[in-house]
């Protein structure tokens, strides 16, 4: 079997020989090209458990100063000629990437899941844009590129794949949204960070009618909840856990200032359950129906939910049109690149 080293940027819990790491997608990737690789992972260390179990590859390298000197000694064991993947680019997979580069004869592959110059902005303001410019501009110049959307890098350039966590779960018992009494139901699943946009999603619905309820499903910041109309539940690992609740909600809402291929959109969208997200990311609707865009304000929201509530058969007929992409289908597109 072959080698495959992945690079990134995931902390992952090592425990009695079983590794966890802490996001879905990232399972999901290992777990399948560990069936086709012997596959050897590069990544950050974590001293605490993380909720994703990975399957047995052959080598998960969490990179600590104290063991560097094993790091680099392993890598020199194997061939020199080396098949790389590295997921997004971080400080962290820069640093692998560079020793990757000048060590080692390599074939790069690199995927884009997100937008980096836009996230570096919102966290660390535009003076700091310089960093990941010159991280990406040298990346992507040694690196065949898969991106997620063609706003990441030039889609003639580049390998375009979609993301998905979707499978036939998703599919099943799928339950007619209804809207009881007067109360409205608004969902956010995701990370609580700020360039996720929930403090401004927060203060947002603190300007809302009452009978408007906002449950948010997520980890990240230790956000702290003062309103009674606001849920907080903390991160979901179980699938169908996770599909009642959006069953359960009536609109789903992703107030993100930047994105690529939300795959939160596409759950939503499979459960029937219409989107709502700012004229900052307007760009993820593309090709998908029940995605509606507003202004970053109370009025608009108000006026959207109102319009949602009032048509919700036109709505659920809408949504029905939709071809969701499937994980299966997205993981064997990426194996086919790769290989």
């Amino acid at each position: 079997m072959k080698e495959l080293y992945i690079i990134i940027n995931e902390k992952i819990y090592e425990n009695s020989n079983y590794y966890f790491c802490e996001n879905k997608d990232i399972q999901s990737i290992i777990n399948y090209l560990s069936s086709k690789y012997k596959l050897i992972v590069i990544s950050r260390f974590s001293a605490f458990i993380k909720p994703f179990r990975l399957n047995k590859v052959f080598k998960i390298l969490n990179l600590r100063l104290i063991k560097f000197l094993n790091f680099f000694l392993f890598l020199l064991s194997y061939s020199k000629k080396k098949k790389v993947l590295i997921i997004s680019i971080t400080p962290f997979n820069f640093i692998i990437f560079f020793i990757f580069r000048f060590f080692f004869i390599c074939k790069f592959f690199l995927y884009l899941r997100s937008n980096g110059y836009e996230e570096y902005e919102k966290i660390l303001g535009k003076r700091y844009i310089w960093i990941y410019d010159f991280m990406f501009k040298y990346i992507t110049k040694y690196s065949e590129v898969i991106s997620c959307h063609d706003r990441l890098y030039n889609k003639n350039k580049c390998h375009m794949l979609y993301p998905s966590e979707l499978n036939f779960l998703w599919k099943k018992k799928i339950k007619k949204n209804y809207y009881l009494n007067s109360t409205i139901n608004i969902l956010y699943v995701g990370r609580f960070k700020v360039e996720k946009g929930i403090y401004s999603l927060i203060d947002i619905h603190s300007k809302l009618p009452k009978n408007i309820k906002l449950t948010l499903v997520g980890n990240g910041d230790n956000i702290k909840i003062d309103d009674d109309r606001i849920k907080l539940i903390n991160f979901v690992k179980n699938e169908k856990q996770l599909i009642n609740i959006y069953d359960s909600a009536n609109i789903f809402i992703l107030p993100s200032y930047t994105e690529a291929h939300p795959k939160v959109v596409d759950e939503s969208l499979s459960r029937m359950r219409p989107v709502i997200v700012f004229n900052d990311i307007k760009y993820v609707i593309k090709d998908r129906y029940g995605v509606f865009s507003i202004d970053r304000s109370h009025q608009e929201l108000i006026k959207i939910i109102n319009y949602l509530k009032n048509n919700n058969q036109f709505v659920f007929d809408m949504l029905k049109k939709n071809k969701l992409p499937q994980r299966k289908d997205f993981l064997k597109s990426l194996y086919e690149v790769i290989r």
